[in-house]
């Protein structure tokens, strides 16, 4: 008998192809205890508790034995599971987040069990790819390992050259939806029973938690995800390169597939959902094609190699000594910030923002009011449906943040308004003037953008690409530089009345 321990997000059915179903006994184990480590969003847990249970019935129409625990710990699931099988040999695919493997072979040695890591079939790219990337470097940067992946999966390329003559079309994905654009309409995924019996059941536990379940819209079956990439790749993918770096108020999607919950589970695979894309090739502009499989192929592949290659100690890098705690409003949304507003009232309402949102908004002004990049990254964590530590931690506290000094990216991520007046139509309807940097109705992002380079002259003096940046500060008199850091100062001290 072949024991299979299925963590929550493997819920991956193609690879039970390799079991027979009658020499196979399935664990699972659904943890109360592991969902209050933080305030969860709720709809995060819905989203998880509810696909590992239809992943268990998804078995059972196998012919699968699932033994399916829920309880406090991982612990208490262990212990019943061996106590029913004595010493077995339980096969468990690579964890993607640091330090679970050990945490679970402690568990079930501690048993009389064994627990046996398999390598995880889930992601793109090998150990052994990253090794040829990452060999003497001392920094890394996402485009080189993502040509190295594009040559080895031989997607979007001419030979050895890459399709359309560049390797990435970046340039060509920061347009904005003229004025009463029309965006197509979201996909609705009704719940059903299993889902209906789960919310009941986050509410029972989790009642405090952050967010709503009142829009819960997520897929928790590969069918559902089946659906919500047919559903991008039809309606979305056309015009998603031209505007994915837009942010319209009241278009929560726009054109992003929403696919990234159910890749991270393992609903889908990124390597059927590229290759599905890729059929699209005769149908899409191909900057709108090649900013997608970036994404996952790129971007995701390669925080996953970072994460792998800088924990434990990254978690807590803090290279500007930054110690301020979150905002209030980044729980509440009630500030007069009208583009965080939006962005933590649609965390809230969906556990959703896209990734614009995420970094030059919430992220943006995180660094900016130099908060702590740890609660900064735990905010994150608890907030969004798709948040895992491998994902989240290196994109906040490395991209985000600049926590790690640019280990992988080559610049701190941070603007005034000007750039989320260019990339949006939050400012038209904000009281703060975009275009202000001093008095009452300035915005703060700009005052406490210069006070931000201000503070870190003589680091930010070693980056090339900031030389411009800075010249433009020095240059200002010292009059003009006094009142904006005055303006900065005092909107620090008033941090939570803004």
């Amino acid at each position: 008998m072949q024991h299979v321990l299925v963590l929550g997000d493997q819920l991956n059915l193609e690879r039970f192809d390799l079991y027979p179903p009658k020499q196979t006994q399935i664990l699972m184990i659904e943890s109360i205890a592991r969902g209050q480590v933080m305030q969860y969003h709720k709809q995060k847990l819905l989203l998880l508790y509810s696909a590992m249970r239809h992943f268990k019935v998804e078995l059972e129409l196998k012919g699968f034995q699932v033994f399916y625990w829920q309880g406090q710990t991982f612990e208490e699931g262990f212990a019943a599971y061996l106590q029913q099988f004595p010493k077995a040999t339980i096969t468990v695919m690579q964890p993607a987040e640091y330090g679970v493997a050990e945490k679970l072979q402690t568990i079930v040695s501690g048993l009389d069990g064994q627990l046996e890591i398999i390598e995880n079939c889930l992601w793109l790219s090998t150990h052994a790819d990253w090794q040829t990337y990452a060999a003497d470097k001392k920094s890394y940067r996402m485009e080189f390992f993502y040509r190295q992946l594009r040559r080895k999966t031989n997607w979007l390329m001419d030979g050895s050259e890459p399709l359309g003559g560049k390797w990435n079309f970046d340039s060509e994905n920061r347009l904005v939806p003229p004025k009463n654009h029309i965006f197509p309409k979201p996909l609705e995924l009704k719940p059903d029973a299993i889902t209906l019996e789960t919310k009941a059941f986050i509410e029972q536990h989790f009642a405090n938690h952050f967010g709503t379940l009142e829009q819960f819209n997520w897929a928790v079956t590969r069918q559902q995800a089946l659906q919500v990439l047919d559903h991008f790749l039809e309606f979305r993918l056309h015009d998603f390169g031209a505007y994915e770096d837009a942010i319209v108020v009241g278009q929560a999607q726009l054109y992003h597939s929403l696919l990234s919950p159910a890749i991270n589970l393992g609903l889908l695979t990124a390597k059927e959902v590229c290759e599905t894309a890729l059929k699209y090739i005769d149908q899409v502009p191909l900057s709108s094609l090649e900013g997608f499989i970036r994404q996952i192929l790129g971007w995701r592949e390669f925080m996953h190699h970072i994460y792998s290659t800088l924990m434990p100690d990254f978690r807590e890098a803090n290279g500007y000594s930054l110690t301020r705690d979150l905002p209030h409003f980044y729980w509440t949304s009630k500030t007069k910030m009208h583009c965080v507003s939006s962005a933590v009232t649609q965390v809230w309402n969906t556990g959703h923002a896209h990734h614009i949102q995420r970094l030059m908004i919430l992220g943006n002004f995180a660094l900016l009011a130099g908060i702590r990049p740890q609660a900064v990254n735990d905010w994150f964590l608890l907030g969004f449906v798709d948040a895992f530590d491998w994902v989240v931690t290196p994109n906040v506290i490395g991209m985000s943040q600049y926590a790690d000094g640019g280990t992988f990216t080559s610049k701190p991520y941070i603007s005034g308004a000007a750039y989320i007046n260019r990339m949006s139509n939050h400012c038209q309807h904000c009281q703060y003037n975009p275009k202000e940097t001093i008095g009452a109705n300035a915005c703060p992002f700009n005052s406490l953008y210069w006070n931000f380079i201000n503070q870190h002259l003589l680091s930010l003096a070693k980056n090339p690409r900031m030389s411009i940046i800075l010249a433009n500060w020095q240059k200002r008199d010292q009059t003009t530089q006094a009142a904006i850091l005055e303006q900065a100062k005092h909107i620090l001290q008033n941090l939570e009345q803004i």
